[in-house]
């Protein structure tokens, strides 16, 4: 046997290959755990918990939550983030029900610039928003279109040839 392949006695060497994977594992999690964190794309301060609370209380305190979403847009602001997709949204939602209308209008025209995806959505909105403008207020349904003078022409066998 060459001097070179020959074991320590009392080592077998199958030891050696799952002491080297821990090894392994320990340096590439050691490695991760100081690699740089990415920054949140979106600050989500109070945005999440506003939202649960409206759909759990069924609206709850629609100016208490309003201002806590106000100073979400001043911590996001000073911070240099982006507010997150349906922030303003919700924002003219809440603003809605409290009454204020232009400032409601304001944010889902705010929604509808940050995230352009959402312009269907927010033009429907707004759509309605100007019909009702007072949310609850839904608008009261229109009166069936009445039939145009040649259908009902047609339906008394008039053909609109002055022929009866």
């Amino acid at each position: 046997m060459h001097p070179f392949n020959q074991r320590p006695p009392g080592r077998t060497g199958h030891g050696s290959l799952p002491l080297r994977l821990v090894g392994a594992s320990l340096l590439i999690g050691l490695l991760s755990a100081c690699a740089p964190r990415q920054p949140l794309l979106y600050n989500w301060e109070s945005y999440q918990p506003q939202v649960r609370a409206y759909f759990q209380d069924e609206g709850g305190d629609a100016e208490a939550q309003a201002l806590a979403m106000e100073h979400n847009i001043e911590t996001a602001r000073a911070a240099n983030q982006a507010l997150p997709p349906g922030f303003h949204a919700h924002l003219g939602l809440l603003y809605l029900k409290i009454g204020k209308d232009t400032h409601a209008l304001e944010q889902i025209q705010s929604e509808k610039a940050a995230f352009p995806e959402s312009a269907p959505f927010m033009d429907f909105l707004l759509r309605n928003t100007t019909q009702a403008p007072a949310l609850g207020n839904t608008p009261s349904p229109q009166p069936e279109p009445t039939p145009a003078s040649s259908t009902t022409s047609a339906q008394h066998g008039n053909s609109g040839t002055g022929e009866s």
